[in-house]
């Protein structure tokens, strides 16, 4: 496989930019499906040529130099793919590879944000107290007793 003409991935994914968002969204998926039955797939001589294509992908990852610097576009695409999978996936033990280590860092970033929105409420609370009530000096007639 060359890195520099085969992304190692569909072909339905790698035309996804230039499609609808749904349209992308489903090309995704299908990847996606992919990506879980080569993951778990035990055949050496499946049936499926995605999931060959998988297999290999995942191979090159291992295998791959310029995957720890960020300069290999498959091994960028493939991360990518198992990015959205973490992102969705429920399961405690997960065959994907960096599944369970990119779900670990999502929930560490949404502990994070609400630890920084809960501290930005804090502020604002004190903020307002500071400044106190607000009093009027002219008497409220919202009521029309007066």
């Amino acid at each position: 496989m060359d890195p520099r003409t085969d992304s190692g991935l569909c072909t339905e994914c790698n035309k996804a930019p230039r499609k609808s968002s749904e349209s992308r969204r489903l090309s995704i998926q299908r990847c996606i499906l992919s990506l879980l039955h080569a993951c778990q797939c035990r055949n050496a001589n499946c049936p499926l040529s995605s999931c060959q294509k998988m297999k290999r992908v995942a191979q090159h990852l291992k295998h791959c130099k310029r995957n720890t610097s960020g300069g290999c576009p498959v091994c960028r695409q493939f991360i990518a793919l198992c990015y959205y999978h973490a992102k969705h996936c429920q399961e405690n033990i997960c065959l994907v590879p960096f599944c369970l280590t990119i779900k670990h860092k999502l929930r560490l970033r949404r502990q994070e944000q609400r630890i920084q929105q809960v501290q930005m409420i804090r502020r604002r609370i004190m903020a307002l107290r500071a400044i106190g009530p607000r009093r009027s000096s002219k008497p409220s007639r919202a009521c029309g007793l007066h």
